[in-house]
């Protein structure tokens, strides 16, 4: 095989690559030559320095759209009635029937249980039972047994304190009614007096319930307020979202809605929840009297102050998230209710991706548009990359910062997500809409 003449171009290295294509051949030499020239090439394009046209211009522009920005949270709401004990059971025996737990509120002589087949009773009143009742025994007791049978209708109202012959009468009577032997006596056990009727009570399941025995001492009746306690148990990063008067509305059980407001939050008691109080949406204002009317009501007649000034006992009671609807909620256990949360109130107005938003060395934020003149703004609303400004149209085209636009959310990244959808197309969910 011939060996072509190669002219010396200098170097050492070249007469090396010489002797390698004479052991190789032709084939083999040809490839050698290519790479080497290849190699030539890329160092070429490497240490070439790039023409004006591949600079970058350092941003990215939008345009500034109409539309809106909001955020909300479907969560879960817990209500649950919140238990005091109000009772004390002094019957002792077995626990033969528990009443089912009532709807609403209970009222005197209502029943709760029975031990060994004898009803026990609930009445109104602030002395607790502590003996049989019998005929001609006195005391704040026997009052407020007498008031229990007066409200059943057994006994014509009074203030006495004594067992007569006609409240003894009033006595057998109530127990023939019970079902229980009429004896004119009330045993010991018989009646729970608590200090307010009506009210929503119930019985503690895990003292007083069919079979159980009970000796008597047991704080066996709970009262549960006037409605049920609700909270929105939620995560740190969810908690964080959720400021405090934040809307929530509530799927009522019936159907509806019920409306609250974030009042407070603690810790849960165990684990990473946050726990975030609930309260009713607060009525308006009133609307101040003008200095005339004000007058007029410190100068009343007789010198008391008139109707609605602010001396009748203080403000109105709350009242209840549930509204005259808490009777849908079941009186024992939790009940978790669907809700919405809105974290940020929806607004409307010049839409922009936040990351769009500059600081200067004030602090003032603004907005560039592509000359490099700068926009003073203020932000409206801020949600899911997105914020409502003040202080520019529409129809402005802004710029994004390079160091930016790669962002997550940025019109460089995601321009389906980062800008404001036009008008009618439908925007992704958490997006500012048109």
């Amino acid at each position: 095989m011939s060996t072509p003449v190669v002219r010396s171009v200098g170097g050492r290295g070249v007469a090396r690559a010489l002797r390698a294509i004479r052991r190789v051949g032709m084939p083999a030499a040809a490839i050698l030559v290519a790479g080497i020239l290849l190699a030539g090439w890329a160092l070429s394009i490497i240490l070439t320095p790039p023409t004006a046209s591949a600079e970058s211009a350092g941003f990215t522009t939008v345009q500034v759209t109409q539309g809106e920005v909001g955020s909300q949270l479907s969560l879960n709401v817990a209500a649950e009635w919140a238990p005091a004990p109000v009772g004390t059971n002094q019957a002792a025996g077995i626990v033969t029937a528990v009443e089912p737990p009532s709807t609403g509120p209970v009222g005197q002589g209502a029943r709760l249980f029975a031990v060994d087949g004898r009803p026990v009773v609930v009445a109104r009143g602030d002395t607790p039972a502590y003996r049989a009742i019998g005929p001609g025994d006195s005391g704040d007791d026997v009052r407020q047994l007498r008031g229990m049978l007066a409200d059943l209708g057994y006994l014509a109202p009074s203030s006495g304190t004594t067992l007569d012959d006609d409240a003894v009468a009033a006595v057998e009577r109530w127990q023939d009614a019970l079902g229980v032997p009429s004896t004119g006596e009330v045993e010991f056990g018989d009646v729970i007096f608590v200090p307010t009727l009506p009210a929503r009570l119930t019985v503690r399941g895990d003292l007083v319930r069919r079979g159980a025995r009970v000796a008597g001492g047991e704080e066996a009746v709970l009262a549960l307020g006037a409605s049920p306690v609700f909270t929105l148990p939620v995560g740190d990063a969810q908690a964080a979202q959720v400021p405090t008067g934040a809307r929530v509305a509530i799927d009522a059980p019936a159907g509806g809605s019920w409306a609250a407001v974030v009042a407070g939050r603690a810790a849960a008691a165990s684990g990473a929840t946050v726990v975030l109080g609930l309260a009713a949406v607060p009525p308006p204002p009133s609307p101040s009297p003008s200095p005339d009317e004000g007058a007029a009501v410190q100068a009343g007649p007789g010198g008391a102050a008139s109707p609605g000034s602010g001396g009748s006992g203080g403000p109105a009671a709350e009242a209840p998230i549930c509204g005259d609807a808490c009777d849908s909620i079941p009186l024992a256990g939790q009940t978790l209710l669907a809700a919405t949360v809105t974290t940020v109130e929806t607004v409307r107005g010049a839409v922009v991706p936040t990351i769009a938003l500059q600081t200067d060395a004030g602090q003032q934020l603004s907005l560039v548009d592509t000359e490099g003149t700068a926009h003073p703004v203020t932000v409206e609303a801020e949600a899911h990359g997105m914020s409502v400004v003040s202080g520019v149209d529409p129809g402005l085209v802004v710029r994004i910062p390079e160091s930016t636009a790669s962002f997550p959310g940025s019109a460089a990244a995601a321009p389906a997500a980062g800008a404001a959808p036009a008008a009618g197309a439908a925007p992704a969910a958490g997006a500012a809409t048109a």
